[in-house]
């Protein structure tokens, strides 16, 4: 794999001179000038490189401002970064970023098809680690695990509350990818919808890789539903193209994958609605971002911004880059400068202990709030 190192600092040429020392388990930040070392996993390359690029891109700004600012205790940081691909790269990746690198904290992955796999890593590593990766399970019983992004517990909730109390949606047909990420939305999107009065008429799941689901789709629209609950990620937009053609015209649910570009760009996703957890991007920090990389700033840039600042104020919360000092900080931390939600605060899971939602519409090529 190629490991992709950066390492962002006011004098880039001074400190890159520096060797990767091993940084040691109990030593106190303030008495070495070696960098502190926090790994990045998100995904650079595949499906998901426009996440990553967009996560690459806000925690690359946190990292310059805070080694322009002098660091954590005058050690700067050291970012060093792997890309997993959105798959099970990420074990190789997280295996790594512990055992040869040695860093202090980890933030990523994103996603969840990538996260599944790696979790137990990092958990038995004992390496604190922020992710974005929502599905539910992540986080539950590993204490050396956090998320800055909501779970979809919430995503699937609000989903079904909304087709059945906002849309008044009596009856759904639920196709669903064979990955973490899916089958957590429709989990709990399938518990919901039926908790308050929901008919399920159809629900299958298929393989991510799969490049033609006609059975299915002729299967679902057969039963005669009045939405389609469809939480994909890699196909979608193929998929979507499918159903069009068999002249399923149903309203489309999806989730937040939609608001992947190589999904929302294609024509055969237009009218598609999709949940998405209500982040904060504002101008400001748009305009930071901007000035700074000469990029925009996208959904997942907030957080990206955010899961470094947060480690980073843990680490200094614990005054040790020793592990458990770390993770005992994060459990306690009570994060209110964060960019992407109003405060980052964790709950005895390692999830935000509050999450909103909101519901997208494709349209034209954009991603526009729904109104109905």
């Amino acid at each position: 794999m190629k490991i992709l190192t950066k390492l962002l600092c006011p004098t880039l040429i001074a400190v890159l001179t520096l060797s990767g020392c091993s940084l040691g388990s109990k030593k106190p930040v303030e008495k070495t000038q070696e960098p502190i070392k926090i790994g990045v996993s998100a995904p650079l390359s595949g499906p998901g490189a426009s996440y990553g690029d967009g996560f690459m891109t806000g925690a690359e700004l946190a990292a310059k401002e805070i080694n322009d600012s002098g660091g954590i205790s005058g050690q700067l940081v050291k970012l060093i970064v792997e890309d997993d691909k959105c798959s099970t790269d990420a074990v190789t990746a997280f295996n790594k970023l512990i055992n040869i690198d040695k860093v202090a904290g980890i933030i990523g992955s994103l996603c969840s098809a990538a996260m599944g796999p790696a979790v137990s890593t990092a958990q038995s590593g004992k390496t604190p680690t922020i992710i974005q990766a929502s599905a539910p399970d992540l986080t539950i019983g590993k204490d050396y695990i956090f998320r800055n992004y909501p779970s979809d517990t919430f995503q699937g909730k609000f989903a079904a509350e909304y087709a059945r109390n906002k849309l008044g949606k009596t009856k759904a047909a639920i196709i669903y990818e064979l990955s973490d990420y899916s089958q957590g939305l429709k989990d709990t999107f399938q518990s919901g919808f039926q908790a308050l009065g929901g008919q399920i008429t159809y629900n299958e799941g298929v393989l991510s890789e799969a490049n033609d689901i006609r059975t299915q789709i002729i299967k679902a629209k057969a039963s005669s539903p009045d939405i389609l609950y469809f939480p994909t990620a890699k196909n979608t937009a193929l998929w979507l193209t499918q159903i069009k053609e068999l002249g399923f015209n149903v309203l489309v649910m999806g989730g937040d994958g939609y608001s992947a570009d190589i999904i929302y760009k294609m024509p055969s996703t237009e009218g598609a609605i999709f949940t998405a957890a209500k982040t904060s991007n504002p101008e400001d920090f748009q305009k930071k971002i901007k000035d700074a990389t000469g990029k925009e700033s996208s959904l997942f840039t907030p957080y990206g911004y955010d899961a470094l600042m947060v480690m980073t104020q843990a680490i200094k919360n614990a005054g040790s880059i020793d592990h458990q000092a770390i993770r005992d900080a994060l459990a306690k931390i009570k994060y209110d400068k964060s960019v992407a939600v109003p405060v980052v605060e964790f709950d005895e899971n390692g999830d935000l202990k509050t999450a909103e939602y909101e519901i997208k519409v494709i349209k034209n090529g954009e991603i526009v709030d729904y109104q109905p």
